[in-house]
């Protein structure tokens, strides 16, 4: 018998190699000791960067601020009882879930809906999802990502309901 979603294992990030980190490390420097002219410019590109986010975090925190005022007592609860427990993985419904969530850029958690946009409503970029957010959910659930051009669902995910299904149709890692 399965264990119940809530005894699911988190995320845990594969640790990029030390010789990695020692060679990028030693090809930044060398960059900046052969053309100081790049530190400029990377010092500008993040001067301008920072100066932007300070002026835009505020927007967003004030936007997800309200989406949690107007959705005050909605829970997972509520979320998983959009979807039929006996056609879907609890599993994949907990931590899609848990993961948009934390990869919301706010400080709040936001209750989720299955109807979220994650573009227009979640504000996610499509490389939010494509990297870093796919993947997590996959450990996490224990699902492949073989064969994912195949899926009723690719190509299709807009919200969060499409991104659960996504991951339910999917095969399940060692399956025997």
């Amino acid at each position: 018998m399965k264990l119940a979603s809530r005894f699911m294992p988190e995320y845990k990030p594969q640790k990029g190699g030390k010789i990695a980190l020692f060679l990028t490390a030693c090809l930044f420097l060398a960059t900046f000791y052969y053309s100081p002219i790049v530190l400029v410019v990377f010092a500008g590109i993040a001067i301008l960067a920072f100066v932007w986010s300070y002026f835009e975090q505020s927007k967003i925190d004030a936007y997800f601020a309200k989406l949690c005022t107007d959705r005050n007592g909605i829970t997972i609860c509520n979320f998983a009882r959009e979807f039929d427990a006996r056609e879907v993985d609890t599993w994949i419904i907990r931590a899609t879930y848990e993961e948009v969530q934390r990869a919301i850029c706010s400080d709040q958690l936001v209750p989720l809906k299955a109807t979220d946009h994650l573009f227009d409503t979640l504000k996610f970029d499509g490389d939010d999802l494509d990297l870093d957010l796919i993947e997590i959910i996959a450990q996490r659930t224990g699902r492949s990502l073989d064969g994912y051009e195949e899926n009723p669902f690719y190509g299709k995910v807009t919200t969060v309901r499409n991104l659960v299904l996504f991951f339910n149709y999917q095969p399940v890692v060692n399956a025997t």
